[in-house]
């Protein structure tokens, strides 16, 4: 085996891994989303329970999507592609359709980095941010499944 097909045979393995983690954190995030009736009215009413429920939603939103992102740029990488751009992978990938819309995934990573850096001291503003959280939180797990399922097909 040549060092280009070792170091090619590592990055399958490193995507399968990936794919892996990105399977579970996907099963977590719907039970996460399953918890609770959505939309919220508000988050102040909610007992404890519930609230460690908004939590984990939030974490695992995040999580998948920075680990899909990851995942994007090995599909690129093991398909040829140039993945020092994360616009063009982004774009690559609404090509070959694991992402509906390159636009959408970034309007998903805005509201992601919101709730990760910002902190709204209005009930409502934090309702607002988890219901749209959990509205986007199946089309990432639909993405989540489009992607290995193109890796599985393209890459086995």
């Amino acid at each position: 085996m040549t060092r280009g097909e070792q170091v090619l045979a590592e990055r399958r393995a490193l995507l399968a891994e990936k794919l892996a983690v990105v399977g579970r954190l996907s099963g977590h995030l719907e039970f996460s989303l399953s918890r609770l009736a959505y939309p919220l009215a508000s988050l102040e009413m909610l007992d404890p329970i519930s609230l460690e429920s908004v939590s984990a939603l939030v974490e695992r939103f995040g999580k998948l999507q920075d680990l899909l992102s990851g995942v994007f740029r090995e599909i690129a990488v093991l398909s040829g592609e140039d993945a020092s751009d994360m616009n063009r992978v982004f774009a690559r990938m609404e090509k070959i359709g694991i992402l509906a819309s390159a636009e959408q995934w970034r309007a998903m990573r805005v509201l992601r980095n919101l709730g990760a850096h910002e902190y709204d001291p209005n009930d409502a503003g934090r309702a607002r941010f988890i219901n749209a959280l959990a509205a986007d939180a199946p089309e990432l797990c639909a993405i989540a499944a489009r992607a290995t399922r193109y890796a599985e097909e393209a890459f086995s």
